[in-house]
């Protein structure tokens, strides 16, 4: 069992995703606004939050915005209206998990919740791995944070996913990661699962290297396979 709460304000939709959630066995929580859906993320301790975008007195995106500033990881899922590629960057970039565009399939949605848990749960175990450097970045996967030209103060502030991402592909720089690699092993999709949130993540990152003046680590996308992290020595090839 897990505890998922639920901040919707469409009645009817909050209705059918906690009779859904409960039919599979889980604790469901409630909220209608996004004001009491962040005091409850705070006080009851959700396993994941669905979480509607557009709420009367705070928006999904503020709410992920204070979560993640405030430290709690928290998985999210967005559930949206919006069909724009600059919305979902926007919300990947401040730290949700995922996104489910309306009207969404039920049946999906258990899905990414449940890849969602299995990787919170796979990544709770790795605290021993000690630093990788490439380039001028510095990886330290216990306290997941991603410094920058050997300055302590240099942080590049990156999600919980993209964290993930740019240390599985910084471990693996001597080879091409594919994209089902990726969304597999990295984000916990099964493969059947249809989702462009690994470019959204990838095209985040990429910028914020290039926000902090990363010169020296890309990102290359091979067409058709997936990405593979270059930086010095093999920068040239």
């Amino acid at each position: 069992m897990y505890r998922v709460l639920i901040i919707e304000d469409d009645p009817s939709i909050q209705k059918m995703l906690r009779a859904f959630f409960l039919a599979h066995g889980s604790e469901v929580l409630t909220a209608e606004d996004g004001r009491r859906g962040l005091e409850m993320i705070n006080t009851v301790e959700p396993d994941i939050v669905i979480l509607d975008v557009v709420l009367p007195y705070l928006d999904g995106f503020s709410i992920v915005d204070k979560l993640r500033k405030s430290s709690n990881d928290v998985p999210v899922i967005l559930l949206t209206e919006k069909h724009t590629v600059e919305e979902k960057v926007q919300g990947l970039g401040l730290g949700a998990d995922d996104y489910v565009t309306k009207p969404f399939s039920t049946k999906e949605l258990l899905a990414r919740v449940k890849c969602q848990l299995r990787r919170r749960e796979k990544g709770s175990s790795g605290q021993s791995t000690p630093p990788v450097v490439a380039g001028s970045l510095a990886i330290f996967p216990k306290i997941r944070e991603v410094h920058c030209n050997g300055n302590d103060s240099d942080l590049i502030p990156l999600t919980k996913t993209e964290f993930d991402l740019l240390y599985y592909l910084t471990r693996r720089r001597k080879k091409v990661c594919s994209h089902a690699e990726l969304l597999q092993n990295v984000m916990g999709y099964n493969t059947d699962i249809k989702t462009k949130s690994l470019v959204i993540h990838i095209a985040n990152i990429r910028r914020k290297l290039n926000n902090s003046d990363v010169n020296d680590v890309q990102i290359k996308a091979v067409t058709g396979v997936g990405y593979r992290l270059i930086a010095p020595p093999d920068l040239n090839h």
